[in-house]
């Protein structure tokens, strides 16, 4: 039953993993304010709204009144491959609260008129994915790929005593579970165990993901003679995520193998912002900002769980039987205090008709580590109806996290104590968003909705054919703000 190895070349995408991390835990929703979500995030250079601080925290000295805001949110995530429905999961949390208090001296016209104080929060991410898809008639299994990555490997490495100390997990759970076996006259060569040309007859793969990204920030906005507004933040990061993900297989006369994974991510990092908006005549504005990267110390736990149901020959009897066999591995707990997230900035321009409405455009620039730049494009209009009602409109594009050729499968490491073997690729992303609000003379209600439709590839393994799909997810936002006279 053995199969000649298929020699793999392993330093193609040696930084696959890392780069997937980086790639889910780096995700912006970009959700907050009603206001904000109705202009697809294009605020920058706008200001005035909680959220737009969060962008630019110059937008904080527009502010002149004292103001409280709380944001609820609902978001349904659909997944689809090839048209089917392949998962669905609806989260429900607060989208953003903040106090903006200040002083603002009414007798000046010149030099620092307002200074404005934000203690806010804001749900950066939701991480919230579930999905299910399964493949037929593959011509290769993942006990090929692990046999081909035990290349190498002696078969006393894998033995008992130094099972989990050598950081070949994948290699120690197909060993345990006879998937893999050494050659008889070459123990640093490794077959799997199945019959040469066999097909995995089927293949099954579910993804269940969640966590969030949060964020907690102290900010400062002055406005200096009604045409320059600054601003500065302090922000605290934390960022929880969680993949938990089962992989089945199906090959030959009834025999299978289970790999299931699961790894969990929790940081606390900081970061800081600067911006400026400049409004140098009245239907006009200009923003920019820029947001440092956050130094986070990251810890993984991982830890997975391998089954097998093979035709073996009972040593006791002699008659071949269908025989189970499995393997746990212990927790695995590692801590990076290097590991950042990107850098980001923003410019925009705004125009202003009076009091009948405005329009937002801004483009957003994130830089990666190991991937290739994000560039966000953002559009946002908004008109006043009839008096103290408005509507908001908006459009943004999100370009991919690596480059077209780079969507291929990831290779593991060699030497890695992680036992997911899938890899899943975030690519570019369309938002269209409305909203509705009242603004009274000391509150205001607003709610929005956004539609966003976004690419993604899954691969069950370095071997399989790519599962591209799709998400579609639609959100919900209420904004309930209170301010001062």
């Amino acid at each position: 039953m053995k199969r000649p190895l298929f020699i793999l070349s392993l330093l193609a995408l040696a930084f696959a993993v890392n780069a997937q991390d980086q790639q889910i835990l780096s995700q912006r929703d970009w959700i907050g304010t009603a206001r904000y979500v109705g202009m697809a995030g294009a605020m920058t250079a706008v200001g005035g709204d909680p959220s737009a601080v969060n962008d630019n925290p110059a937008g904080l000295g527009v502010f002149r009144r004292w103001d409280v805001s709380l944001s609820l949110f609902v978001k349904p995530d659909h997944v689809y491959l090839n048209g089917q429905n392949i998962g669905a999961v609806t989260k429900f949390s607060a989208s953003q609260a903040s106090f903006v208090f200040g002083w603002t001296d009414p007798t000046k016209v010149r030099g620092l008129i307002t200074n404005n104080v934000m203690i806010s929060y804001h749900n950066l991410a939701n991480f919230d994915r579930h999905y299910t898809f399964t493949n037929t008639d593959i011509p290769f299994s993942l006990a090929d790929v692990i046999a081909a990555k035990t290349y190498g490997v002696e078969e006393t490495a894998l033995q008992p005593a130094e099972r989990w100390g050598n950081q070949n997990w994948l290699s120690n759970m197909a060993y345990d579970t006879y998937l893999i076996s050494p050659d008889a006259t070459d123990t640093k060569q490794w077959y799997a165990i199945r019959d040469p040309g066999q097909l995995v007859s089927k293949s099954k793969l579910t993804m269940r993901e969640y966590g969030r990204a949060e964020q907690f920030s102290l900010s400062w906005g002055g406005n200096i003679s009604n045409r320059v507004y600054l601003g500065a933040t302090l922000n605290i990061i934390s960022i929880d995520h969680t993949q938990s993900v089962e992989y089945y297989e199906i090959f030959g006369d009834d025999c299978s193998l289970d790999n299931n994974s699961y790894v969990h991510h929790s940081g606390v990092g900081v970061n800081g912002a600067v911006g400026i908006i400049a409004h140098p005549v009245q239907f006009l504005r200009i923003g920019a900002s820029f947001i440092t990267p956050s130094a986070v110390s990251l810890t993984t736990n991982n830890y997975g769980d391998m089954k097998s149901a093979l035709f073996m020959t009972n040593p006791k009897t002699g008659l071949v039987e269908k025989t189970a066999y499995s393997v746990s591995t212990p927790n695995n707990r590692y801590t990076d205090r290097a590991w950042s997230t990107p850098l980001r900035s923003s410019i925009g321009v705004a125009f202003q008709a009076l009091h009948y409405g405005l329009a937002s455009f801004q483009y957003d620039y994130a830089h990666h580590k190991n991937m290739d730049d994000v560039h966000t494009l953002k559009v946002g209009l908004e008109g006043v109806i009839v008096d103290r009602f408005f509507l908001n409109l908006g459009y943004a594009y999100e370009s991919s996290f690596l480059k077209a050729n780079q969507y291929t499968a990831g290779v593991l490491p060699v030497n890695t104590a992680r036992t997911d073997a899938y890899s899943q690729y975030i690519r570019f992303a369309h938002y269209a968003s409305a909203g509705f609000g009242y603004h009274g003379s000391i509150f205001t209600i607003h709610a929005a909705y956004r539609y966003r439709w976004q690419r993604g590839r899954t691969f069950t393994h370095e071997l399989a054919e790519p599962n591209d799909w799709y998400a579609v997810t639609h959100d919900i936002v209420l904004t309930l703000d209170f301010h001062t006279r």
